[in-house]
């Protein structure tokens, strides 16, 4: 039960003054290293679970010598805890589990990222999902199970720990019956034993959840990745002819009223004339704005925590195209009607996230919203706040939004118009 020890740590770690006392033994024993706070669990964010894990690995002396003072405390809840979490965090299954989760984290992490971005290249993104689960395959070996037993081993002795290897299994022998010549050969150590049941298992288990869920995805995936911005100006100097057979097959299969052949004509068109069309138009005041460059939040009264992470300055500077500034051409510009298929094509790919991470930072605004503005509030209200919350990318006109504000009645009118 590896994340059921963590997350008991974790839980009895993010008091107040547990975390202090953990902050003061970073300081004492790594002063020249960053201070870190004990990361919480996120339901909606796997990758929390590697943050947890890392700080627990690189902090770990500092871990057990808070844990060792808080086994001495007066309060009984306390010290109870702590004695029971320090052997549990301190055996040696528990020393090569966390080493096992550190590596596969650092190979999933980075792709668990970009698949949470708000702008996805489809190509890049399968791209990395075959370079996670080859390296996920080459760990999968006798030789990287070998140095993980190793590491494991040398990590145990480095911290003084009292386990330094996997406790021996004794062997069961069965009583040879009348007839039998030969007696049974067991021959399973405990690294075997660790190697068979939980190494290539876990590994097993995590590639065929990569083929299982983005299996099918790979068709439909190509297809929207024609319809990115970037390749949108890459595929500019295309004829019809060079574009693949069975490109936007499964586009037409998803979407209802889109002609694939139409929809192939007028993506070349489309793709020749984008720069003219952006060409007058000034995307950085109308439809970015700078972002914000803290954009953590964490509530401490709860274990979970969500990250956004927007483009950076320099991204909103070199005035990037966006799916939701092609749409505006389309539908502004009146050309809605010379792009139909093209139309539909980019309104879906607008309007469906790529990922689940976009529901996901809705229901955190909600979250935020109701819990630190009001624990009441009517739906139309939350609505509005919702609204204001999660569209950031988009301007609002203030004196345009007080004008709006001052008609809804006649005092207001009175007190915030100029007569």
């Amino acid at each position: 039960n590896f994340f059921g020890n963590v997350q008991a740590l974790v839980a009895f770690m993010r008091a107040r003054k547990r975390t202090a006392l953990f902050l003061d033994y970073q300081k004492l024993m790594y002063p020249n290293d960053r201070i870190y706070r004990m990361k919480g669990f996120s339901s909606t964010r796997w990758t929390s679970h590697g943050s947890a894990i890392n700080i627990i690995y690189n902090k770990f002396d500092a871990l057990v010598e808070v844990l060792n003072k808080l086994t001495l405390s007066s309060d009984r809840i306390t010290a109870s805890t702590a004695t029971n979490i320090l052997p549990s965090i301190t055996n040696f299954a528990f020393i090569i589990s966390i080493i096992l989760l550190r590596r596969i984290f650092d190979i999933t992490t980075p792709l668990s990222n970009y698949l949470q971005s708000k702008t996805i290249d489809f190509i890049e993104a399968i791209h990395l999902v075959d370079v996670a689960k080859n390296r996920l395959s080459t760990m999968r070996s006798d030789s990287e199970c070998e140095n993980l037993i190793t590491e494991a081993k040398e990590f145990s002795l480095k911290h003084k720990l009292k386990e330094t290897d996997f406790k021996i299994i004794r062997i069961r022998k069965k009583k040879k019956l009348s007839g039998e010549n030969t007696s049974d050969e067991v021959s399973d150590s405990a690294a075997y034993h660790y190697k068979i049941n939980t190494y290539f298992k876990v590994i097993d288990q995590i590639i065929n959840s990569i083929e299982t869920r983005f299996s099918d995805a790979r068709n439909i995936l190509q297809d929207l990745s024609l319809l990115s911005p970037n390749r949108l100006k890459e595929i500019k100097n295309t004829n019809l002819s060079e574009l693949p057979d069975n490109c936007f097959s499964f586009i037409a299969e998803w979407i209802k009223g889109i002609d694939k052949i139409q929809l192939k004509q007028e993506y070349i068109t489309f793709s020749h004339s984008v720069n003219e069309l952006f060409s007058g138009l000034n995307p950085l005041n109308s439809y970015t704005s700078l972002p914000n460059k803290n954009m953590d939040y964490c509530d401490e009264s709860d274990d979970s925590y969500v990250s956004e992470k927007d483009e950076n300055l320099e991204e909103c500077k070199e005035n990037v195209i966006t799916i939701e500034m092609i749409l505006h051409i389309l539908s502004s510009y009146n050309l809605v009607t010379a792009f139909p298929n093209l139309y539909l094509a980019y309104k879906a790919l607008g309007t469906i996230p790529a990922s689940s991470s976009s529901a996901e930072r809705s229901f955190s605004k909600v979250k935020i919203i109701k819990t630190r503005l009001r624990s009441t509030m009517d739906q139309c209200r939350l609505e509005s706040l919702l609204l204001i919350s999660s569209e950031r990318d988009i301007d609002i006109d203030i004196n345009e939004a007080i004008d709006q504000f001052a008609t809804s009645s006649d005092r207001l009118k009175n007190i915030l118009c100029f007569k």
